[in-house]
This record gives structure tokens, C-alpha cells and sequence, in this order.
């Protein structure tokens, strides 16, 4: 049975969008994934998006402390089902290992500001290459190490095609924006579910 992967933020507040053209002007290269806060800039718990099992985790100096989760046969809100990487970057804490099992109650880690990062936040991407899982377009190839690697975008998703707003409880999410001129109308418009 296929499952609905959710945000990793309860109370979403985007920062910077996928592939968003202003931050490709202000930072001088492309944003494979994206960039979330908690609302509030409050709780900073990051928890997995669905069952999944952890494939890599551990420090890369671009990524900072990452987290890379394997979900299989997921329900995308643009149709079709796949199974999906989540790569998570600039962990302030790692609360899981490498071959555990998560589900979405599972706290992951805490968003902080680690490695190339010029705030706490979590940068957020979504790949359908399983089988190179840790393969980023994010990095450069200078950055690589056992963690991450070097890939290619070809793979890459928008978060908006993988990821569902759960607007029951006990999640209860919402997504909002930050209002930066790095995040669209679009980088906003998370379908909303009932069910995972």
C-alpha cells in the first residue's frame, strides 16, 4: 500500500524555494532544494515524513550534520506513486542511525546552522535516485565524502510534487511563507491531506 510522505516541520515556514531564480541571482548558484523554519523559529524538532529506513548519516562540510531517508512506493500529490530520497541538511543534532526503520512520528534531529549554512534552517531535498541515494546536485565535487557525493539534478523533484500538508491531528500542519523574495506564490502550494 502506498503511503503520503508529509513535511518534517509542523508549522512550515518556507525561506527559499526550489530552483527559485532570485536566490540563483543572490547566491550565484542553482537551489536544489528547500529551505524551511519553524514558524515561530521556536521548535526546531524535525521528524521523518513517513516509513522509511535512514541510508546515510553524519557530517559533510557543505550539508553540515545530514540525514538521507529512503521512502518506498510513495503517492505523489502530481500523481503516480515512487519511491524517494529525502536528503536533510544543516542539522544541528542527528537523532537517528544509519538502517533504522522510521515512520512519521519519528524525530529525526533538531535544524540548526551547520556547514555552509548562514542561519538555522533545513534545507529539504526530494530525489527519485534510490539506488545513489547521497548523490547531491547540491555540492561541489570538492565537498564529497561518505555522507554526500556529488550527483546530478536530473533525478531532483520540486518538494511541492513529493511532499503533503497533514492537516489532522495530531500534525495539524500548515506552510506559510516567508515573505523573502527567494520563495514564490508556487514554492507555497503544498496539496493538504487527511491521511498518510
Amino acid at each position: 500500500m502506498s503511503q503520503r510522505l508529509i513535511l518534517p516541520i509542523n508549522k512550515c515556514r518556507i525561506t527559499a524555494g526550489y530552483k527559485n531564480a532570485n536566490y540563483t541571482r543572490e547566491f550565484g548558484y542553482t537551489h536544489y532544494g528547500v529551505d524551511m523554519t519553524d514558524k515561530d523559529r521556536k521548535d526546531y524538532t524535525l521528524y521523518a515524513s513517513g516509513k522509511g529506513v535512514v541510508s546515510h548519516a553524519g557530517f559533510n562540510k557543505s550539508g553540515g550534520n545530514v540525514v538521507v531517508i529512503v521512502y518506498k512506493d510513495c503517492e505523489l500529490p502530481i500523481g503516480g506513486t515512487r519511491d524517494i530520497v529525502l536528503r536533510y541538511f544543516h542539522l544541528k543534532t542527528i537523532k537517528v542511525k544509519v538502517g533504522q526503520k522510521v515512520n512519521k512520528d519519528t524525530v529525526i534531529g533538531l535544524y540548526g546552522n551547520t556547514g555552509y549554512s548562514s542561519g538555522a534552517h533545513l534545507h529539504l531535498e526530494c530525489d527519485t535516485d534510490v539506488k545513489y541515494p547521497n548523490y547531491t546536485p547540491q555540492i561541489a565535487s570538492g565537498a564529497s565524502n561518505s555522507v554526500l557525493k556529488k550527483g546530478v539534478a536530473s533525478t531532483m523533484l520540486n518538494p511541492t510534487s513529493v511532499l503533503w500538508v497533514k492537516t489532522t491531528r495530531p500534525d495539524y500542519q500548515k506552510v506559510v511563507s516567508s515573505g523573502y523574495n527567494t520563495v514564490s506564490k508556487s514554492d507555497v502550494n503544498y496539496k493538504t491531506t487527511d491521511r498518510i
